[in-house]
């Protein structure tokens, strides 16, 4: 594969340009550089560089969104090393949306500069490819299991093709032989066609009638924690769901996070078509990122997609309406809140009350809501400062005295579990949905 950039805009690109760079610039006219955003934001607290804060980065994208001539030295470690956690906007007084001025931002790098071919393969070819993406990741999982991308990384081999290979594979400490797709029939799933649209189906138990859910599988489920997946699956369906799962694409967000806006309108497009065929009470999602870009379509795809948003829930909205379980137990949990469902989705009570339901005695965690550094593939783009963002987040873990760390977010139960064998402390690492099904269990 070249490493060619690729300069040819591509359809809707000049437009969504225009678009994204007017609202931007409507963002960018409210931050008055007051300085509330470095209290809490991340990387800045890492680096103590005023350019990794967002009144710094608002003023590099002010320049670069106007049209300025900026060396690409001079604005994208700023622009692209922002975790788009969104802290600052809570505490701004304005509420400046600097997440999105840095999408814009990152957006009109790419018009500017062209995207590198590994962008180009993965948003274009790899993610529009759910066939292909997972005969990737298992060709991967081959290699951890061999042991030969052990010896590549032992012998310096994957730092001298790319320091990111290196990051990629000391992150995931193995990769599953079977993905939760492949899981689904031994649920008691049933393969039917909906027009020319295949999808699993698992009626409601026997006695129930529960609401018809469209169950979404995000990647990082799918493709790493599939057994978080499954607990999620058991959860709904034993509360009385029937469960929808069709074969849909990824939601979008890795292409809208790195500001490639085509790339993220044409998967959110294909998915409304997909979804579209069946007819459901909620399209619910185990993954809090997935979830909360979900309830943004609207703001992609229109009157479309804003009707469709209205119905998306993360698993925790709905489990907490769901009869569950009583477990007696002394266990001492503490929960980690995933950037995008606390601020994107504004969901914090909902997880929380689901544990202290089944039983768990919930020690509140210090800077909950502070993002663990995992943030997509963040952890990989950006090792070294990722790294110090996690180590912030495992001492405070670390001060609960908790033994198991809880959270609704794929990408951060892979950080937080890397977090573990880097800097401790030993805790187990879970996702809700896997408590929940523990207290189904007992």
């Amino acid at each position: 594969m070249s490493d060619a950039t690729d300069h040819r805009p591509r359809a809707g690109e000049l437009e969504g340009r225009a678009d994204h760079t007017a609202h931007a610039l409507d963002e960018l006219l409210r931050c008055n550089r007051c300085g509330f955003c470095v209290s809490v934001c991340p990387t800045y607290r890492a680096t103590l560089n005023e350019l990794f804060v967002a009144r710094g980065r608002n003023f590099l994208a002010d320049r670069l969104l106007r049209g300025e001539s900026l060396a690409e030295d001079d604005y994208a470690e700023p622009v692209f090393q922002c975790l788009l956690c969104g802290a600052c906007q809570v505490v701004c007084r304005s509420s400046v949306k600097t997440d999105e001025v840095m999408v814009a931002a990152r957006h009109r790098h790419w018009c500017n500069r062209g995207r590198p071919a590994l962008l180009r393969f993965l948003f274009d070819h790899l993610l529009p490819n759910p066939r292909l993406l997972r005969r990737v990741v298992r060709l991967m999982g081959l290699g951890k299991r061999t042991g030969l991308s052990s010896l590549a990384r032992s012998l310096g081999l994957l730092r001298w093709i790319n320091v990111r290979l290196e990051a990629a594979d000391a992150l995931v400490e193995s990769i599953p032989r079977s993905f939760l797709r492949d899981r689904l029939h031994r649920l008691g799933f049933r393969r039917t066609e909906v027009g020319a649209t295949a999808a699993w189906v698992l009626p409601c138990p026997e006695g129930t009638a529960g609401p018809r859910l469209v169950y979404f599988i995000g990647c990082g489920t799918d493709l790493q924690l599939p057994e978080a997946g499954e607990a999620a699956l058991r959860v709904l369906n034993a509360g009385g769901c029937e469960l929808v799962v069709p074969e849909h694409l990824c939601c979008g967000l890795p292409p809208f996070s790195y500001g490639d806006l085509d790339a993220a309108r044409l998967l959110a497009t294909r998915n409304l078509e997909i979804l579209s065929h069946f007819q459901a009470d909620g399209i619910v999602t185990d993954c809090g990122s997935c979830a909360a870009f979900l309830s943004r379509y609207g703001e992609l795809l229109g009157p479309s997609g804003e009707a469709f948003s209205a119905k998306v829930f993360d698993f925790a909205e709905v489990a907490v309406n769901l009869p569950l379980p009583r477990l007696r137990s002394s266990l001492r949990v503490t929960y980690h809140d995933p950037c995008h469902l606390v601020r994107g989705k504004s969901v914090r009570d909902e997880p929380r009350e689901v544990l202290r339901r089944c039983g768990y005695e919930l020690i509140e965690l210090p800077e909950a809501d502070w993002c663990c550094g995992g943030a997509g593939t963040y952890n990989i783009m950006h090792p070294q400062l990722s790294l110090s963002v996690l180590e912030r987040k495992m001492r405070n873990i670390g001060t609960t005295g908790a033994p198991v760390v809880a959270t609704s977010c794929p990408a951060c139960i892979i950080q937080l579990s890397y977090g573990v064998r880097r800097f401790g402390p030993k805790v187990e690492v879970l996702h809700v949905a896997q408590l929940v099904a523990r207290a189904l269990a007992d």
